[in-house]
């Protein structure tokens, strides 16, 4: 095929992105037409609060869940909103009922970046695509991506200098990029690294401000919008050439072992009526947008979160360069550290401990989203079909009747009696800790991530001290994911070799 029609099918792919999907589900006719609804907020000052930047969205609705009890509900653009606060009723929803709802219009809202892929499709098509994507995440696939993982640390913190001072979720961010394409795609994104980042955080942070209001019309009539779709292309032709490069290499009989290489191969019996014999090209390019984000921007705010919360604790920064040390220490190497390997995770329990409190405190998927297919019944309240009901991990994280010190940075809540790492040790009610989704909306890149962050941080904490510069502002930034609103610039500072 040549460059000339390759270019003028991403353009037109591109616009049929920017059209709404006519595909997509609709919600059923409720029977509920006139219901009492529970108490909330103005739903016109809703939207001027997200609108203006007033309020951060996780800030906002976390007032909203602790001024109205465990359902709130306001009207947002033509929408009925329930807001959940109660870890039973988000367990029926999001759990127990899941077949009952489709994705809200938050994340449809953000289909233009996403496509069609495992976060936002629906029904047969995605539990497909799904399939497709499993092997990529088995136990065996994970533990041979940890030597990847740890051998693009080592690279990365190799440019790092002694006081030097560093934007962190930059550096976080270029890192876990690197380690996406090199485990998922086979390929070397590294200079692709800052113009992916610098688009897709604007994208991000665009997206993630309109989508919050629940409105895909709204996206695409404000002139915002429209800039933001149209960088949505720039991103495009890098996923395009990565796909051209993947289709090159198996006509020329060179075929890698990595996701994008399985997805363009795979052949789907069971499917293949409904679906076709293979994935297209759209198809390809809304997984590898979607495996870009899950796989590389949520991990990369969690760390970028863990530096900040180790430079605001030194004591506990130093217990977990202790703890990595004593794992890591080998004289035969220059620093003194041998590369870390999945084996060492068990032997990393109070760092995987941090982890685990960073994303109790600043989970990166901060708000669920459903929207009711029947009626039902929420606790007190009748929900009519085609309703919005959002769940929030920031909300019920930080929920003082479920979490003693809420609000508190404390790892070792994480840790039992003997010090082994135990996510139950808490004593968390069930649907208190959702940094991950349920059931078969769960992530599919959890192992995934909890590896990579607890290798990443060891790795780069027992070698490196990260301090944030005097007088920085920090903040929340609620977009798509939770990112730190102003960045965090960072001075680094060398450990002495053990």
């Amino acid at each position: 095929m040549s460059d000339r029609r390759r270019t003028r099918e991403a353009a037109a792919r591109a616009a049929a992105r920017r059209r709404p999907r006519e595909d997509a589900p609709t919600p059923a006719e409720s029977r509920l037409d006139k219901v009492e609804r529970p108490d909330g907020p103005w739903g016109a000052g809703v939207v001027l609060t997200l609108l203006s930047r007033r309020e951060p969205p996780n800030r906002l609705f976390e007032t909203i869940a602790r001024g109205h009890g465990p359902v709130a509900h306001y009207k947002m653009a033509g929408e009925h909103v329930y807001l959940l606060s109660d870890p039973d009723l988000i367990i029926e929803v999001f759990l127990t009922r899941a077949r009952e709802v489709m994705k809200g219009r938050g994340l449809q809202a953000a289909r233009p970046l996403l496509g069609n892929g495992l976060l936002t499709s629906e029904g047969e098509f995605h539990l497909r695509q799904r399939r497709l994507a499993q092997p990529a995440f088995h136990k065996q696939r994970i533990a041979a991506y940890a030597d990847d993982m740890v051998r693009e640390a080592l690279r990365h913190q190799a440019s790092w200098r002694d006081g030097a001072q560093v934007e962190m979720v930059d550096e976080m961010t270029s890192l876990t990029f690197a380690i996406v394409g090199r485990t998922l795609f086979g390929t070397d994104l590294t200079g692709d690294a800052q113009a992916f980042g610098d688009t897709l955080e604007e994208l991000m942070s665009g997206f993630g401000q309109l989508t919050a209001i629940g409105n895909e019309r709204l996206v695409r009539a404000l002139p915002k919008g429209r800039h933001l779709l149209s960088r949505v292309e720039d991103l495009d032709a890098v996923v395009q050439r990565i796909i051209d490069e993947h289709r090159a290499k198996i006509d020329a009989g060179e075929a890698g072992d990595d996701l994008l290489t399985w997805m363009i191969q795979a052949r789907d019996a069971e499917g293949a009526d409904r679906f076709g014999e293979s994935m297209t090209d759209d198809q390809l390019r809304d997984e590898v947008m979607t495996m870009v984000l899950a796989g590389h921007e949520t991990t990369a705010m969690a760390l970028s979160w863990a530096w900040w919360l180790l430079s605001a604790h030194p004591t506990v920064a130093g217990r977990v360069a202790a703890e990595a040390t004593a794992v890591l220490r080998d004289p035969s190497y220059d620093d003194g550290l041998r590369p870390a390997t999945i084996g060492d995770i068990a032997a990393l329990p109070f760092t995987h401990a941090v982890v685990a409190e960073t994303i109790r405190l600043y989970p990166p998927a901060w708000i669920m989203g459903r929207r009711t297919l029947t009626d039902m019944r929420l606790g007190d309240w009748d929900v009519p079909s085609g309703s919005i009901v959002l769940g929030s991990p920031w909300i019920m994280h930080r929920d003082p009747d479920l979490w003693p010190r809420a609000t508190s940075f404390n790892p070792d809540r994480w840790l039992d009696a003997a010090g082994a790492y135990d996510e139950s040790a808490p004593g968390q009610r069930r649907g208190a800790y959702i940094p991950f989704g349920f059931g078969n909306r769960r992530c599919i890149g959890e192992q995934f991530a909890w590896t990579e962050a607890i290798l990443l941080l060891a790795t780069l904490a027992a070698r490196w001290e990260a301090r944030l510069v005097p007088g920085s502002p920090v903040d929340t930034q609620a977009a798509v994911t939770l990112r730190p609103m102003h960045g965090l610039p960072m001075t680094l500072h060398r450990r002495p070799t053990p």
